[in-house]
């Protein structure tokens, strides 16, 4: 097999959290680029069918949109259902679905701090154990945890965000560890500052825009058609040899 033939997904079939907008989406049109089939999940099934569609215009596959609220494990495992029947199969799990809100740490609301650990760090264990426990029946999966730069470094009012995803890098760890004697290889994608509608309040602000870019050795914002392609890298089998990284697309930022 040529170097470029282990890059491809023809055949394989992925199921993506938080995959109707976003890096999720980004990612989604990647991985069906290089030929997979995909289910993606979004609490609104209206965006969700929308992206789906378009996803589909563009690659030719096939893109089943799925509601689901990975804060609730019934619904994960009746859209994992609904893509076992569509597709047979799972190989690739892409853990998308994310929430930020941003206040200083004094005057955080309880309900919204348990909301985005919930959303960001349950919402991954939940897929991942749902899903996991069928790549285990198969001894084969890619699992791929979206982690941040604020997995390991910190900005004010992001004390939740933080937790959160600090909490995702680690479980990742822990589960690549768990499941590596079953050829489940568990890696976590850790983005920086992307142009995404989560980030929108970022680029609106001149001054906050301007503290961001100082801040990235690079000198400006991802674009997502990069996280794409790492997704695609590290859902192939063109890495089975790298389980439990953290994989930093920051621009350089975490190398201050």
């Amino acid at each position: 097999m040529s170097v470029i033939d282990k890059f491809r997904l023809e055949g394989k079939v992925a199921f993506i959290t938080g995959g109707s907008k976003g890096l999720g989406k980004a990612m989604a049109e990647a991985i069906a680029e290089a030929g997979a089939n995909v289910a993606i999940s979004s609490r609104h099934p209206e965006e969700c069918a929308e992206a789906a569609g378009e996803i589909r215009d563009r690659t030719g596959k096939e893109i089943l949109p799925l509601k689901t609220d990975v804060k609730v494990p019934v619904e994960i495992e009746k859209a994992v259902k609904e893509c076992l029947e569509k597709f047979g199969k799972i190989d690739i799990l892409i853990t998308s679905a994310g929430i930020n809100k941003r206040y200083a740490a004094e005057e955080f609301p309880e309900e919204d701090f348990r909301e985005i650990i919930e959303v960001n760090l349950m919402g991954t264990w939940n897929a991942c154990k749902i899903v996991g426990k069928h790549m285990l029946q198969r001894k084969y999966g890619r699992i791929l945890t979206l982690g941040s730069m604020l997995s390991v470094v910190s900005i004010p009012q992001r004390s939740a965000y933080t937790a959160s995803k600090g909490g995702v890098l680690q479980l990742t760890r822990t589960l690549a560890l768990e499941w590596a004697e079953h050829n489940i290889t568990v890696n976590c994608i850790c983005p920086g500052p992307f142009h995404t509608a989560i980030n929108e309040q970022i680029f609106r602000n001149p001054e906050i825009r301007k503290f961001f870019l100082d801040n990235i050795p690079l000198g400006r914002f991802g674009k997502l058609e990069e996280i794409g392609a790492l997704a695609v890298f590290l859902a192939s089998d063109a890495c089975p040899y790298i389980t439990g990284a953290s994989i930093f697309i920051d621009g350089g930022w975490t190398l201050k």
